[in-house]
């Protein structure tokens, strides 16, 4: 009976330690390193925040070759830079970071909370399956979801493209 008892015990407590809220504090997720890629000089200005994985770093790139290739302006930052930053000073502002615990990451939670325009904001959160959505009712956020899976890239970056053109008409 001990022994099923401590089995139990042992199963919980990995299963504990292997949740996605856990793991996001014991292991933060790292940050892209800053870049800026310039169009065309004085056009429009994309800010790309973005933590830092294999998909996520095939996304930003792919953005950022077709944000350029059409004379836009892009500067990369990470999540945690969002600190300082005031969507109205961009035309448009992309966010790439993952669900945690079924919901946005703090740091993305922040960051919204201090804005007071929410148009030119495009969230783009991954998940395991890619199925989980932020709640943006609220406000005029867009939001897109995605698992993090390579062979997607080129479709996801062809959707927020598509979310961004419609932001600078």
């Amino acid at each position: 009976m001990k022994q099923q008892r401590l089995f139990w015990l042992i199963c919980l407590f990995i299963m504990f330690f292997n949740s996605c809220a856990v793991l996001g504090v014991l292991r933060p997720q790292k940050d892209l390193p800053h870049s800026e890629s310039i169009g065309k000089p004085g056009g429009p200005m994309v800010l790309m925040a973005s933590r830092d994985s294999e998909f996520k770093r095939a996304l930003v790139r792919e953005i950022g070759y077709a944000l350029v290739s059409e004379g836009i302006n892009q500067r990369t930052i990470g999540v945690d830079d969002l600190k300082g930053i005031k969507s109205s000073e961009y035309n448009v502002v992309v966010v790439i970071s993952s669900c945690i615990a079924w919901g946005l990451e703090e740091d993305v939670q922040v960051f919204l909370k201090r804005q007071e325009t929410f148009s030119n904001i495009i969230l783009v959160t991954t998940s395991g399956t890619g199925g989980w959505l932020p709640n943006t009712l609220d406000n005029d956020v867009e939001a897109i979801s995605s698992a993090s899976t390579l062979s997607t890239v080129n479709a996801i970056a062809r959707n927020v493209m598509t979310q961004i053109s419609s932001r600078l008409q």
